[in-house]
């Protein structure tokens, strides 16, 4: 099935959004590598800090980096789901396919961006609607920036509240892991990432549903060595 297919049996036919079970598979997929996801976090926490001191581009630089390091977490959660051991250079595998999702994690951020400081309405709509931008241009590979958009924003909004509320509870569980000391983030952001990447993997279903032409499969290919 295709990713337009995929998109609209979703908004035809609409879809259960698991809340609790977005959460508990996240913290699941935690515990079964905890100890690679909490030295990536280390790792990714210094790139984002580095590239958030380039002049100029540091808060463009890290919307970008943000983008990749997420798809970092989800590429590894991916592994882990297919029975697969992963491995820490796992995170970095994304990082191949810089040029193919660069232009979607920089445009997400400069439109919300804009649509925060123009009326918060709808940038918080915008950032909200767009959660499946990146991780739809990774993972559904030969997507185009406008369509991965467009795909993230449409499934969303069937279930905008919803999401919503989910973005809520992982600041909400992320704010506990800094009460903690901030040794709780080590834990909590590495979740928070997972929990996302549970609500992608169940709703767009990319595993099931991609069934790529030649040139698609030797790019996901390429993507996966």
């Amino acid at each position: 099935m295709s990713l337009e297919a995929r998109v609209n049996k979703l908004i035809n036919e609409g879809y259960e959004f698991k809340l609790e079970q977005y959460i508990s598979n996240g913290f699941d997929l935690f515990k079964k590598e905890y100890g690679l996801f909490i030295g990536f976090s280390i790792v990714a926490g210094i790139m984002s800090g580095v590239a958030g001191m380039i002049p100029f581009v540091g808060y463009f630089a890290q919307a970008v980096i943000a983008g990749i390091i997420n798809l970092g977490y989800f590429y590894v959660a991916r592994k882990i789901k297919l029975g697969e051991k992963p491995e820490f250079e796992d995170f970095f595998k994304p990082f191949n396919a810089f040029g193919n999702v660069v232009g979607v994690a920089l445009v997400v951020f400069l439109l919300t961006m804009l649509g925060l400081l123009c009326l918060v309405i709808p940038g918080i709509y915008l950032g909200v609607a767009w959660t499946f931008a990146v991780p739809i241009a990774y993972f559904y590979a030969g997507t185009g920036l406008w369509d991965s958009m467009e795909a993230s924003r449409r499934v969303v909004t069937k279930n905008w509240w919803w999401f919503l509320l989910l973005g809520l509870c992982v600041v909400l569980i992320n704010i506990v892991g800094a009460l903690c000391l901030l040794v709780g983030l080590l834990i909590t952001i590495p979740a928070s990432h997972l929990i996302m990447y549970s609500a992608f993997d169940d709703i767009m279903k990319p595993d099931e549903d991609i069934v790529p032409d030649n040139d698609e499969k030797i790019l996901l290919d390429e993507l996966n060595d």
